[in-house]
């Protein structure tokens, strides 16, 4: 009886670790499907590049960056918090916008990029899309 339960729980642990294993497999293949590419053959992005390496960068490698930090915005539970009609209504391109705001301040070009589109789309909430900040003596 002892040997039968023993059995039996071995079988069990088994089994949980495979559907782990399974399913563990099954969200990186899903996330993985639904990354956003850049088009023609661009780089991707990565939220550790600084500013200059994003003021460089292509736009589609850009808008890739943008789709995916918007996706990600869009799923937190944090998104429902913020009150600004301007940051809710945000889109992917207007992420790309804020982010190029955050960058063209000087001083914030030493800031990696996940942190300019955590802070952007906040910071520049009532700012209209488009507006670069340049010192006063260009």
């Amino acid at each position: 009886m002892r040997r039968l339960l023993n059995n039996l729980i071995s079988l069990i642990v088994v089994i949980s670790i495979t559907l782990s294993l399974v399913i563990l497999n099954t969200d990186i293949v899903i996330a993985a499907s639904r990354r956003v590419t850049p088009k023609n053959g661009a780089p991707m992005l990565s939220g550790t590049i600084k500013g200059d390496r994003w003021l460089s960068a292509s736009p589609d490698s850009k808008f890739a960056y943008c789709s995916e930090a918007y996706s990600a915005f869009r799923a937190s539970p944090s998104q429902s918090y913020i009150i600004s009609s301007n940051v809710q209504s945000l889109t992917a391109s207007g992420l790309c916008d804020r982010i190029d705001q955050y960058f063209s301040i000087e001083e914030n070009l030493d800031s990696r990029l996940g942190t300019a589109a955590a802070i952007a789309p906040l910071l520049f909430a009532d700012t209209p899309l488009g507006t670069k900040y340049s010192r006063p003596d260009e």
